[in-house]
């Protein structure tokens, strides 16, 4: 009977974690980033120190496409920009599946690196062959 109880609770453990990640989106080989369409849409960051508003020395990010940059101020945590970035592609850029699989990807190897200058967005834009 505690073998059964075991189980059940393994069991229902596992069902919860599955339904809080959410939809599995299948992994994309390499060979789906060069069928990416990034849509009307350029998804790359930079990083400048300066801007206005901030001081000289206190580097910030932010889209380079005009259009993924509508509404965004810089910010200091690279993460929101990529986030921005990914979510755009889908809002507003008409990208395709295997373009925003790459963006997740991109984002989550750069955020591996744990940086937050100027390699940080080389590595983003060069995670997406930019």
């Amino acid at each position: 009977m505690r073998t059964k109880a075991i189980i059940l609770a393994l069991f229902a453990a596992a069902t919860v974690s599955a339904s809080r990640t959410g939809p599995l989106r299948p992994r994309q080989s390499s060979s789906a980033s060069a069928a990416a369409d990034f849509g009307s849409c350029t998804p790359t960051m930079d990083f400048q120190l300066g801007r206005a508003g901030r001081k000289a020395d206190e580097g910030t990010f932010l889209p380079t496409d005009p259009v993924v940059a509508q509404g965004q101020q810089d910010a200091l945590n690279p993460s929101i920009i990529m986030n921005r970035i990914c979510d755009q592609l889908t809002n507003v850029c008409d990208a395709n599946d295997a373009a925003v699989t790459a963006c997740e990807d991109a984002q989550a190897s750069t955020e591996a690196l744990g940086t937050k200058d100027a390699s940080t967005a080389d590595a983003f834009n060069s995670a997406l062959g930019f």
